[in-house]
């Protein structure tokens, strides 16, 4: 098969007047960049294959055509099938006889690939995102005061500050002064336990009122009355747990002790 052909502005006289392929956008790009539209740059060289004159973005893009041009003429062609505007931004009316833009949208079918099937066409969609024009803005100035009088107090406030001056001083007895902790263990507890268990009994103190017992003529006579005529009278009895009987009791206490 023929092989392409690089051209450049010495060899050829009429560089500047051909015409290029694909509008003069790159095709390595286009395949290998999902169809990304880039100028291709004439400088760098114009490749000539089967008649027609292709230009590329950059060194290694012409030299991957000149090594497999078909290669990148069917990826042209699939990027075309999937992407219907670009058949006529990209003049491929000759290999899309048939087909046009509203009729690739409509139809079902989106064109042929490399082994004769029909591909499906890509489902189009209007989209739009709306966005506020002018966006509020929150800034909460937790110092913000409305008051002008709370604002003059707070410069005078600031005023004063400024002009205030922080002195000290330190004597030699401050200078060693410092702060020391001791750490000491805590006494235990000790307990002595005995077989002698001994507890002390206090003297009972009971007030009661003696000579109620009689007639209604007259109460009997009581020796425990203060009063002679035997009339009750208030009488304090200590009851001493430790006392027997036949204790002698003197003074209302027992001697049992």
């Amino acid at each position: 098969g023929e092989r392409p052909v690089k051209l450049s502005i010495e060899s050829t006289p009429e560089f500047m007047q051909l015409p290029l392929e694909y509008q003069g956008f790159c095709p390595w790009t286009m395949v290998n960049r999902h169809g990304l539209l880039l100028p291709g740059k004439p400088a760098i060289g114009v490749v000539r294959y089967q008649n027609t004159f292709f230009v590329f973005a950059h060194a290694t893009a012409l030299n991957a055509f000149m090594r497999a041009p078909e290669e990148y003429k069917q990826g042209v062609l699939v990027i075309a099938q999937r992407s219907p505007e670009l058949i006529h931004l990209l003049r491929l009316q000759n290999d899309f006889p048939n087909q046009s833009i509203s009729k690739l949208i409509n139809a079902g079918k989106g064109g042929v690939d490399e082994g004769g099937e029909e591909m499906d066409a890509p489902l189009k969609k209007d989209a739009s995102t709306e966005t506020p024009l002018h966006f509020v803005e929150k800034n909460m100035d937790v110092n913000y005061e409305w008051n002008e009088w709370a604002l003059r107090r707070r410069a005078l406030q600031m005023t004063n500050i400024r002009k205030c001056v922080t002195t000290g001083q330190q004597t030699d007895n401050s200078h060693f002064r410092r702060e020391n902790d001791s750490q000491v263990y805590l006494p235990r507890q000790k307990d002595t336990q005995t077989m002698k268990t001994s507890a002390t009994q206090p003297p009972i103190t009971i007030q009661y009122t003696a000579g109620l017992r009689g007639t209604p003529a007259g109460a009997l006579p009581s020796r425990y009355a203060k009063e002679a005529t035997g009339k009750p009278g208030r009488l304090n009895m200590v009851l001493e747990p430790g006392a027997k009987e036949g204790h002698l009791v003197i003074g209302g206490r027992s001697n049992a002790f």
